[in-house]
């Protein structure tokens, strides 16, 4: 039984040795003159670690951190344009958009329901925009399950539970259906837009088409381009965001019907 022991430290030492020889002697693993060598065992991820958070990721975290400020502010944009659509297509009844927050907190506090929307509206436009924010994600380096909760994240919390719960009660479908959706459809997209971006944009030896095709796939990666350029050298800098009450260059005439007044404001610097 010693015996054994023995034979397995010794194996196992001779191992080590070995590795710690050939770290040292090649210049690409080794340490410079005077540094103590320092023998690290590489830790391997899980594929199903959560690293959306992780202080210092593998991935693009500032990119998909700037894709995710600028969703924001399109989100209130969005949220705009549904206001001033029809209510037969949105469903949401607009003499109570007024007292948003109070709306929007007595929503949130009934939820979620089942909702009665459209087909188009609950399995087409929902998880086409879970894909949005899957393909943020895999587009900035992370994989499918990491892509998957952030496209949970977002469409439940960014989304149901925020946005678009100024207007209506959470749904219970769009829950599930968005990030569910978002993922088989988002990681279809990711590939096409991978496939198109290596052959040189275009489509159909087109590059307009080619153009059109990565917009409708990945419209936030599109629009970040725009701003942002290469990164080091954006086009658009220090761009905020945010909603206000009253915003300071305006000046009310009566405090009682002006008190629902609310604008957004947007700075950024050229």
């Amino acid at each position: 039984m010693l015996n054994q022991i023995l034979s397995v430290f010794l194996s196992g030492l001779i191992v080590l040795t070995g590795v710690a020889q050939a770290s040292t002697s090649d210049p690409g693993l080794g340490t410079e003159p005077g540094e103590e060598f320092v023998f690290e065992i590489p830790q391997q991820r899980s594929p199903w670690a959560v690293t959306l958070f992780d202080k210092n990721p593998q991935e693009d975290q500032e990119k998909l951190w700037s894709q995710t400020k600028l969703m924001f502010g399109m989100g209130l944009g969005v949220l705009g344009v549904l206001a001033i659509m029809p209510e037969s297509f949105t469903n949401w009844d607009k003499s109570e958009l007024k007292q948003f927050h109070k709306k929007w907190w007595d929503n949130v506090s009934s939820g979620p329901v089942m909702d009665e929307d459209d087909f188009f509206l609950n399995y087409v436009t929902h998880p086409y925009f879970g894909g949005v924010y899957y393909i943020a994600a895999r587009e900035s380096g992370y994989n499918q399950w990491n892509s998957f909760i952030y496209s949970f994240l977002m469409s439940t919390f960014y989304w149901e539970y925020g946005i678009e719960a100024v207007a209506e009660v959470p749904s219970i479908q769009d829950i599930i259906v968005t990030p569910v959706g978002g993922w088989l459809y988002g990681e279809w997209a990711y590939r096409q837009k991978r496939s198109i971006v290596a052959n040189d944009g275009l489509v159909w030896g087109s590059s307009g088409l080619g153009s059109t095709a990565l917009f409708f796939l990945d419209p936030v990666g599109m629009i970040d381009g725009w701003i942002n350029g290469d990164r080091e050298n954006p086009v658009m800098e220090d761009l905020s965001i945010s909603l206000s009450l009253t915003p300071s260059f305006y000046q009310p005439q009566n405090s009682d019907s002006d008190r629902d007044y609310y604008g957004v404001n947007i700075s950024f610097r050229i």
